[in-house]
């Protein structure tokens, strides 16, 4: 889309924000006299006085924006995720320049985290795994050097660990695993990083303790990616208290590293919604293990863990809002047959209870019920306008009334919006 020429429609009122004198500032210096807002095609500051800001890697007049503007289009585009998926998609969390496509950077990230904070309070307060996860994201952006960023996190953390208590009080001991667990172990890393970023030895201690429970969980969710990032963080923590410097000697155990910093790169591709790019490193990572060190490694078996849970084809049922698992398709692709609902336990992996097996049902459903998780490897098909789009294979990055946003892997190709006749699960990528 090119900015210049296209508005997006947005409710009048805005969200009245306050800028700094130096971001002011800033956006000044980088304003030409003839930029405009993207959204609104405004020229020069908001109703509030602020003024146009660009963080993101476009040049000349593009890729300007009123703060007030994203944050009311992201708002926009949350209500519209939550009232089809339940959850507010990557209005937020992904939020990019429509002309460089590169996520917002610096101030702008900055605030729009914080508006996440607020708008998920205002409208979504009874959803605790909702707000945890804009909390989590607010505290990630935050400068624990900076005393005011510190007393926001101090609080962040505090708000987090009151939600979590309170999700617990609702919540039998039997029933607290899975997503639960999953996310208090996520919270529990959260704040140990902060209290990392903090540097006070005091600081430093409790870092030690919360990643310590957060690897306690992770060991009985089966995550083992994140139980080598929360120890190589207790690793530097106590080679600081020691004075001592973290290196690797040797030779295999630089190479053993490296494949975990493969693996905790498809895990954060895959947490930003990048299904295709995920699998194909897993795949990658899988077969050398498995070539090198045998089938049985640890290293193999790691990455073999990850990469089923990553082709896990998890898909949202309209009629029914749950949680699916794809199957395959049958009717010439016109219905889908999944089995469900999904059933979290303790590690994605592990198998279910007799009990629970018997609860789940297969089902064939028409494609127009299915719609597939953020992340889902698709192809296009039956597109007659764009057709050379068909056969391209991408990942869904949102869903708005009925269409997808597809990404697609191949370089050149900009993203698309697709209906359900025009897309297809990849189950097994080529």
């Amino acid at each position: 889309m090119n900015p210049s020429k296209k508005a997006h429609s947005i409710p009048q009122d805005r969200i009245e924000i306050a800028s700094t004198g130096k971001q002011a500032h800033q956006a000044q210096d980088d304003t030409s006299s003839s930029s405009c807002c993207w959204l609104c095609l405004g020229e020069g500051p908001d109703a509030s006085g602020m003024p146009l800001m660009r963080n993101c890697s476009c040049r000349g007049s593009s890729g300007f924006a009123h703060l007030s503007c994203i944050i009311r289009y992201a708002e926009i585009d949350g209500r519209n995720s939550y009232q089809s998926m339940r959850n507010i998609g990557t209005a937020f969390q992904v939020q990019e320049c429509p002309n460089c496509k590169q996520d917002f950077q610096n101030d702008l990230r900055y605030h729009l985290e914080r508006a996440r904070v607020s708008f998920v309070e205002r409208e979504f307060s009874d959803d605790h795994m909702l707000y945890l996860r804009a909390l989590i994201h607010r505290v990630r952006v935050l400068n624990a050097k900076n005393d005011a960023d510190k007393a926001e996190g101090d609080q962040i953390c505090f708000k987090m660990v009151s939600t979590i208590d309170e999700m617990k009080s609702d919540h039998s001991q039997s029933d607290w695993s899975g997503e639960f667990m999953k996310m208090e172990a996520v919270v529990l890393y959260v704040i140990g990083l902060f209290h990392m970023n903090v540097g006070s030895e005091e600081s430093l201690q409790e870092a030690l303790e919360y990643f310590g429970s957060a690897i306690y969980l992770f060991t009985l969710l089966g995550d083992e990616i994140n139980i080598i990032s929360a120890k190589k963080n207790i690793a530097k923590i106590e080679a600081k208290f020691s004075g001592e410097e973290i290196c690797h000697d040797d030779g295999k155990d630089l190479e053993f590293s490296q494949r975990q910093r493969g693996q905790l790169l498809a895990h954060a591709l895959y947490c930003s919604n990048q299904g295709v790019a995920a699998e194909r490193l897993l795949t990658k990572l899988a077969a050398i293990s498995r070539q090198v060190h045998g089938p049985t490694h640890n290293c193999t078996l790691s990455a073999t863990s990850a990469l089923r849970d990553v082709k896990d084809r998890r898909v949202f049922i309209n009629s029914r809002r749950q949680w699916f698992h794809a199957l395959k398709y049958e009717n010439d692709g016109l219905s889908c047959v999944v089995r469900g609902p999904v059933v979290e336990s303790a590690g994605r992996s592990s198998s279910i209870s007799m009990q629970e097996e018997h609860m789940l049902l297969t089902l064939s459903l028409p494609i127009s019920d299915v719609s597939p998780g953020p992340g889902t490897p698709v192809v296009c098909q039956g597109l007659s306008e764009r057709a050379h789009l068909n056969g391209k294979i991408g990942d869904t990055r949102g869903f708005n009334e009925g269409k997808f946003e597809v990404h697609f892997e191949e370089a050149g190709l900009e993203p698309a919006i697709l209906k359900h006749e025009n897309r297809r699960i990849v189950f097994e990528l080529p």
